[in-house]
């Protein structure tokens, strides 16, 4: 237990400028308490013109907050420390989890950690709805998910175990070897319903050069099943289907049967199915990201955008830049980059070597699974730039713009020829890691007047006749697409890569994330789009109204039935629907400590939009959906 608690709460204001903060820091320890600075994060930021009361505010980096006990103060034990501030930057608190997350007591050479509780609301405090997902319906006792294309069931038996059909092939066997390792790492707990020999139904395999890729056909009749399907792929969704059903009749025969007659035909709507991972802002282990993919793959997701860089972290061993992962994969009180988002007494961080990266990429593709990996340039650098202070043009003022989430000057300069450099070597090592047609380089959220203050910017802007901000990024982007081609790779990106011009459209992937109707001007454009709108598809958005519902609140709120009701074609005329190349979940860990919120704010929500992906959105069904969810694994 540790010797500090602090609390705070929030005065209920509707506006920035009237929100106030109230914090009690509670000394629990037998000694007084003097002279010490209590560093915290929190994604309620103080205003740089805050009125303040009770503590002297040393530092403000981003989301960590630093304040001086005033002199003289002395906190004896079971004393309080009290202090206060009154204007907010950029939103007001919404729900508990807005305020402080972690804390840490600076005294000398100490940093003694600190309970953190929940931001208390005055008039707030367990008022609204929380997250719910009805217990649904079922048309049919099926355990499958996402729901076919086709269906058409007879009959029923009580069992699913399934073994191959005599004569079976090494491959195909190999395959459903795969698909029952897949389940017994997903549900350690039960039986597997796939074995190699001595099933109650036996599985044929028919290669159907016919059918298209990623598609399978499932014929049961009695005891005999036959698998067709058109490509490797379609073999692997068609053993997962199997074994998703088999699990039901097997681990729930009160509410789900195993087909014995019928047909089911099925493949998917859309070829791109994604789910993104921040790992940057908080560290998630291999095993951790292991099990990830496999839920996925579960849910026949077929893409996974690994989001390795960001302000808060660098996770990716790059062999040419040691420093990247020596510096800026770690932050704490000892470390170069201060705490923010969590964990704030402790050293924090980590990285992924080549080798881990390798074998989970090889995991990944064994489940037909493409990895591609983002490495987010030119905002987002503040590990970057710390770990490579070189890359910063020194006679630009330090704090002359700010993200979105409070860093001062954290985009890569365009206007330094070190900045391509870097940037070609990082790619290099990156294309030689990933295998997948794409390198995804974030490109968003570079603030309006990023690089307007730096002179090696502007002698650049004058060269080439860029004007302001979006044109620099534009020209930027368009070098780094150079780059990556002479890589073999092609450039994914948010949809900011389309601001200032833009890149050359032909094999270019955007991931349409800030509004739906961004889509359709996407593909007017000439791009490859991926629907993953904020509004729907953001799974750090909070899913109930109430103030003790965890998450993010800026695309409003997403609840699971809103996130599976969202139809990522429903902007589109009938003749514009084929623009739309997949749709993808996003997991940003602002608000994601732990696994267990993770399981709370990811699940079933990934699931909901990887039946998007899969489904045709006419057999689509919530209460089916929400029957069948609170089967699906998790984290």
């Amino acid at each position: 237990m540790s010797q500090y608690r602090l609390e705070a709460r929030f005065n209920g204001a509707k506006t920035r400028e009237d929100t106030r903060l109230d914090f009690a820091l509670h000394n629990l320890s037998h000694e007084p308490l003097t002279g010490a600075r209590l560093g915290y994060s929190s994604l309620t930021r103080v205003s740089d013109h805050a009125t303040v009361s009770g503590a002297d505010l040393v530092r403000r980096f981003a989301n960590y907050h630093e304040w001086a006990m005033p002199d003289g103060l002395s906190v004896p034990p079971s004393g309080t420390w009290e202090f206060a501030y009154t204007g907010t930057e950029l939103h007001v608190p919404k729900h508990r989890t807005d305020g402080p997350i972690s804390a840490v007591l600076l005294r000398g050479e100490e940093a003694l950690p600190v309970e953190v509780g929940d931001l208390a609301c005055d008039g707030g405090d367990d008022s609204g709805s929380r997250k719910s997902v009805p217990e649904g319906k079922l048309d049919q006792p099926i355990l499958l998910q996402p729901w076919p294309a086709e269906i058409a069931i007879d009959a029923y038996g009580p069992d699913g175990r399934i073994c191959p059909a005599p004569g079976s092939d090494l491959d195909n066997i190999s395959a459903l070897a795969t698909v029952a390792a897949l389940h017994g790492r997903l549900f350690p707990d039960h039986a597997c319903p796939l074995a190699l020999s001595d099933g109650a139904a036996q599985l044929a395999f028919a290669s159907n050069t016919i059918l298209a890729p990623e598609e399978f056909t499932l014929q049961f009749d009695g005891p005999e099943i036959t698998l067709a399907y058109g490509d490797e792929a379609g073999r692997f969704y068609g053993l997962v289907a199997l074994a998703q059903m088999a699990h039901g009749a097997l681990s729930a025969p009160e509410t789900f049967r195993f087909p014995t007659r019928g047909r089911i035909a099925d493949a998917p709507r859309f070829a791109h199915r994604g789910a993104m991972l921040d790992v940057s802002r908080h560290f998630w282990s291999l095993g951790k990201v292991r099990r990830f993919l496999d839920t996925m793959a579960w849910a026949r997701l077929n893409t996974f955008q690994w989001h390795l860089t960001d302000d808060e972290g660098w996770r990716i061993e790059i062999d040419a830049f040691p420093e990247l992962t020596a510096a800026g994969a770690v932050r704490g009180p000892s470390s170069e980059l201060v705490g923010q988002l969590g964990y704030n007494s402790q050293t924090y961080g980590g990285f992924y070597t080549k080798a881990q990266i390798r074998e989970l990429v090889a995991h990944a593709a064994l489940h037909h699974v493409a990895v591609i990996p983002e490495i987010d340039i030119p905002g987002h650098c503040t590990a970057v730039l710390t770990a490579l202070p070189h890359l910063v043009d020194p006679d630009e003022k330090a704090d002359s713009y700010r993200s979105v989430q409070g860093y001062p000057n954290n985009a890569l300069n365009p206007g330094i020829p070190e900045t391509y450099d870097f940037i070609d070597k990082v790619m290099a090592e990156v294309a030689d890691l990933f295998p997948a047609s794409w390198v995804h380089v974030g490109a968003d959220e570079v603030p309006d007047g990023a690089w307007i203050e730096s002179p090696r910017a502007m002698v650049l802007a004058q060269s080439e006749g860029l004007s302001g901000t979006a044109e620099m990024q534009s020209y930027f982007l368009r070098r780094v697409q150079q780059i990556l081609r002479s890589h073999g790779k092609e450039l994914a990106g948010w949809d900011e890569v389309s601001h200032g011009g833009g890149v050359d459209q032909k094999g270019t992937l955007l991931v349409a994330w800030q509004r739906p109707e961004l889509v359709r001007g996407l593909a007017e454009m000439g791009y490859r789009v991926v629907a993953s709108p904020g509004q729907a598809y953001y799974m750090d958005m909070v899913q109930a109204d109430g103030w003790e519902e965890p998450g993010a609140s800026w695309a409003g709120t997403s609840t699971p039935k809103g996130t599976y009701s969202f139809d990522p074609e429903g902007g589109l005329d009938e003749n514009e629907r084929g623009a739309l190349a997949g749709v993808q979940a996003c997991i940003w860990c602002e608000y994601i400590l732990n696994p267990r919120i993770f399981n709370h704010m990811v699940y079933p929500r990934l699931y909901a939009v990887a039946e998007a992906g899969w489904t045709p959105q006419a057999t689509r069904d919530w209460q089916r959906f929400a029957a069948i969810c609170h089967h699906m694994p998790e984290l």
